[in-house]
């Protein structure tokens, strides 16, 4: 029965943080239908995709937190050690210091890929920045910095809860997804169309949105397939 009700607690967050991400998604896109013009979307300043992500990010979080809550009786020593200092200045320094040199990796990433050396510093950042909110910055609100660290080395930190591992596996949608939504993106900016969707980043940062988009309905995809045989073997049992 403690099993069943943790497979149920797991199925709802998984859900709910897919709702969350997609929610997200949703909202960015009416935001740039009610803008019409996307020339602003390359603008820090002048667009709101940045903070609508960053809120819709914090709160997947929160979400991974809330249900993290039924662990606490279960949690070693060592995790709740590890826990009670996720935030303390020094972790929440090195999340800030890993989360900017990933967006100078993505900057360099996107100035190899063809991104304008000597101009578009404004659009270039604000790609970046939106990469690194869409595959660090997750794990860094939820870990803090040395945690997100392991994590961005392929390695999984031992104080990790059992809710901690499932917002991390989903977080790995959302990553790759972005990831090959933005490198998706850059397709169509070379070709002669000569619309206004095709100006850098606007592909990229719309490609961005999207692919997180599909590996979240592919991540929705895969609880529900799961839930559904639990469910059909209970039954025929």
């Amino acid at each position: 029965m403690v099993l069943s009700r943790f497979d149920q607690q797991k199925t709802k967050h998984q859900l709910f943080h897919v709702s969350l991400s997609l929610a997200t998604i949703l909202i960015c896109m009416a935001y740039m239908q009610y803008r019409r013009n996307w020339e602003h979307l390359g603008s820090f300043w002048d667009s709101l995709i940045v903070p609508i992500v960053f809120i819709g990010e914090l709160l997947k979080v929160l979400l991974a937190h809330f249900y993290g809550r039924i662990e606490d009786g279960v949690l070693t020593a060592k995790q709740r050690q590890k826990k009670a200092a996720y935030f303390t200045p020094r972790e929440i320094l090195g999340g800030l210091t890993l989360q900017f040199l990933c967006t100078l990796l993505y900057a360099f990433i996107c100035i190899i890929l063809g991104a304008p050396v000597l101009g578009n510093y404004e659009q270039t950042f604000v790609l970046s920045l939106l990469m690194t909110l869409l595959t660090v910055s997750p794990t860094v609100f939820l870990l803090g910095g040395g945690g997100a660290l392991q994590v961005c080395f392929c390695e999984k930190p031992e104080f990790v809860t059992k809710c901690e591992d499932t917002a991390l596996n989903l977080f790995k949608y959302n990553a790759l997804g972005g990831i090959l939504g933005a490198w998706a993106g850059s397709v169509v900016a070379p070709l002669d169309w000569g619309r206004d969707w095709q100006v850098y980043p606007i592909p990229n940062v719309i490609g961005a949105l999207l692919g997180s988009a599909l590996g979240n309905i592919y991540a929705c995809t895969h609880v529900l397939y799961a839930t559904v045989r639990m469910y059909m073997s209970k039954k025929r049992g």
